[in-house]
């Protein structure tokens, strides 16, 4: 089914609004919600998506549980002041772990590993890897967290090629959460569910929080890819997510490129 739901998103381009209105504080709000934008095929430069609302009235009450204003305000209000990005943390410290391991054994030693080995890095970063602690705080199974950890070095390896980012620089995974509280606002007003006028005060509740966080938008696509690979690995997200943000960083349109970070 993952395959399947990946194969039918329109996503393999950046999808942009002719005329966008949005002021300067709702364009770095619409620029923050660009991660989750560009992965679901929706306009990455307007507060409206470009969907219709009976697709995204549906969506949104399947996934999220909101299909009014006070659902939305409660779910708005949890993500703000809890979200994953705490519960995610841990697993975050250990796949960074493992990426430390990995770049400190000699390329010769790593090669070998590699061929005959592969568990080694995971060995000798054992410390950060007690996966019945990190099961019982992220809900995950030791068969999902074996499967995230081993196949992060790939997308982790990309966040430092790509986007010129070291796991050592995500401290915290705030943007896994300000991304999506950024987007569900866009719905909301799309829906009807809040007044435009009400979009800058919910959609950036966590924007003080991002701007101390990370130096530029790359880390925020960073930081919202390991969200999201934590949150639910699959080898189709985990190309998803690299490719769809590979995409605002090098199109010309970006919102990442017109939208100061600070």
């Amino acid at each position: 089914m993952d395959i399947v739901g990946h194969a039918l998103m329109d996503n393999e381009k950046l999808h942009f609004h002719a005329t966008p209105d949005t002021t300067p504080d709702e364009a770095w709000l619409v620029t923050l919600s660009a991660p989750l934008s560009a992965f679901n095929g929706d306009h990455v430069n307007a507060v409206a998506t470009g969907k219709h609302d009976e697709d995204l009235r549906e969506g949104i009450a399947q996934v999220w549980g909101v299909d009014d204003r006070a659902s939305f305000e409660e779910k708005a209000d949890w993500l703000v002041q809890e979200g994953q990005r705490s519960t995610y943390a841990p697993l975050w410290q250990s796949i960074a772990a493992v990426d430390d391991a990995v770049q400190t054994t000699h390329p010769l030693l790593r090669m070998l590993a590699d061929g005959m080995f592969p568990a080694f890095f995971q060995i000798k970063a054992r410390k950060s890897l007690d996966y019945k602690s990190l099961g019982a705080q992220s809900g995950h199974s030791a068969a999902d967290l074996s499967q995230l950890v081993t196949g992060s070095r790939s997308w982790v390896d990309e966040l430092r090629r790509h986007f010129k980012v070291q796991p050592a620089q995500i401290g915290n995974l705030v943007a896994w959460d300000a991304v999506r509280l950024a987007s569900l606002t866009r719905w909301a007003v799309q829906l009807g569910y809040i007044d435009r006028a009400e979009f800058a005060r919910f959609a950036g509740g966590l924007k003080q929080k991002v701007q101390h966080a990370y130096a530029d938008w790359p880390q925020v696509s960073a930081a919202y890819i390991a969200g999201g690979l934590i949150w639910r690995y699959s080898n189709e997200r985990e190309e998803n997510l690299l490719r769809t943000n590979r995409l605002l960083l090098s199109d010309a349109r970006s919102p990442y490129r017109s939208t100061a970070f600070r």
